[in-house]
C-alpha cells in the first residue's frame, strides 16, 4: 500500500490558512502532513514565509490524528543540530507518535539569507552526517560531549526526551544522500521525478546504504515529493502551480542562488507543457491515479503532494475520497 500525503507549503500559503488546511486534512483522514521549513520562498510574487516550528506546534494542538513533520529541515547552518534535537524531542513528548523529522543539506535561499556563507557540497554533506549523529545521540543518550569538524557540544543533555522513537527521514536528489539515508535514516525522501534516475541510481544507492547498516531495504520508507494542482479546469490548475517553476531548476539546490526574485526570473523559462508533464496537474481523480502509477510501481511507499491547487480543500477531498482508496 502506498500512502498519499500532503505538504503544507509555507512558501505559497500564509500560516493561518495552512492551519485551516491541516485541520481539514485531519478531518478527511489524511495520515501525514509534511511542512516546508524555509526562511525564504522559491518565488517572489505572491509568496509567504511562515516559520515551520511554531506552526507545527499549533497544527498538532489543533488536530487529533494526523502525523506531522518537516519536509525538510536543514540542520547545518541556520539551525544548530542540538536545537533541532530539542525542538523535535519536545514536540514528540507533547504529541506522542505524531511527529517525524525530515532533514537535508538545505538550499542557499535559506542559509545564505539568514547570515551564513554557502559551503561546498562536500562540506554540506559532512555537516549533515555530524548533525545526524548529534541529534540521535541527544535523543537517546544522557550527558553528551561531542567535537566534530563542524559542531561541538559540551556537557549537553536533553532533559525532556522524546517519549518514543522519532522517525528520521533524509532527503536528497543524489546517490550520496540516498546511501546515507540507507545507513542512518528510517527512510529516503526525494523530489527527483526522472524514473530512470530513481530506478538506476537512487534506489540502488539506498540499498547499498542498508547493506552497511544491516537494515531491511524493503522496510525502509521511500518517499516522493511531487507538486500537485487539481481543478476541473486544467488551465486554472496550471496557473496555480506556476509558483513552483523556480524549484524545477536543480542547480538552485546546490549553487548560491538565494534571491527569490532571481529564482522567479530564471523560472520563467519553464513552460506550462513542462509543468503538466513533470508535475501532477489534473482535472479528474482518474487522471491523478494514472499519473501516479509509475511512481507506485517503482516502489515508493509514500507520495507527498505539495498542494498548489486553486482550491486546496478540493484536492484534499479528492485524495481522501478517490485517490487514496484506490491505492489501498
Amino acid at each position: 500500500m502506498t500512502k498519499i500525503s500532503i505538504q503544507a507549503a509555507h512558501e505559497q500559503v500564509n500560516p493561518k490558512d495552512l492551519l485551516s488546511d491541516v485541520i481539514t486534512m485531519d478531518e478527511e483522514g489524511i495520515q501525514r502532513c509534511w511542512t516546508s521549513d524555509h526562511y525564504m520562498p522559491w518565488w517572489d510574487s505572491g509568496a509567504s514565509g511562515g516559520a515551520a516550528w511554531p506552526w507545527l506546534g499549533a497544527a498538532l494542538a489543533r488536530t487529533r490524528n494526523i502525523v506531522l513533520g518537516t519536509g525538510v529541515t536543514a540542520p547545518i547552518l541556520r539551525y544548530h543540530p542540538a536545537i533541532v534535537a530539542q525542538v523535535f524531542a519536545t514536540l514528540e513528548y507533547m504529541f506522542p507518535n505524531r511527529v517525524f523529522l525530515g532533514i537535508g543539506r538545505g538550499e542557499a535561499l535559506n542559509e545564505v539569507t539568514s547570515g551564513h556563507s554557502w559551503p561546498s557540497n562536500a562540506e554540506k554533506f559532512e555537516r549533515l552526517k555530524e548533525a545526524i549523529y548529534l541529534i540521535k545521540k541527544l535523543w537517546t543518550g544522557d550527558w553528551v560531549n561531542f567535537r566534530g569538524n563542524h559542531y561541538w557540544v559540551k556537557d549537553s543533555k536533553l532533559y525532556t526526551k522524546p517519549s518514543n522513537h522519532i522517525p528520521l527521514y533524509l532527503a536528497g536528489i543524489g546517490k550520496q544522500s540516498a546511501r546515507l539515508a540507507g545507513e542512518e535514516a528510517d527512510g529516503f525522501v526525494t523530489n527527483e521525478l526522472d524514473v530512470g534516475v530513481i530506478k538506476d541510481k537512487l534506489f540502488p544507492a539506498l540499498k547499498k546504504g542498508t547493506v552497511v547498516s544491516g537494515k531491511d531495504y524493503s522496510s525502509l520508507e521511500k518517499i516522493l515529493f511531487l507538486p500537485a494542482s487539481y481543478n476541473e479546469d486544467k488551465q486554472k490548475a496550471l496557473e496555480s502551480i506556476r509558483f513552483w517553476r523556480g524549484a524545477m531548476i536543480k542547480a538552485f539546490f546546490d549553487v548560491d542562488v538565494h534571491d527569490p526574485r532571481k529564482i522567479q526570473e530564471n523560472g520563467q523559462i519553464i513552460g506550462d507543457d513542462t509543468l503538466e508533464k513533470m508535475f501532477l496537474v489534473i482535472s479528474t481523480a482518474e487522471e491523478g491515479i494514472e499519473k501516479l502509477k509509475k511512481y507506485i510501481e517503482l516502489g515508493f511507499t509514500e507520495i507527498v503532494l505539495t498542494n498548489s491547487s486553486p482550491n486546496r480543500n478540493e484536492l484534499v477531498k479528492l485524495i481522501s475520497e478517490k485517490i487514496s482508496p484506490y491505492y489501498r
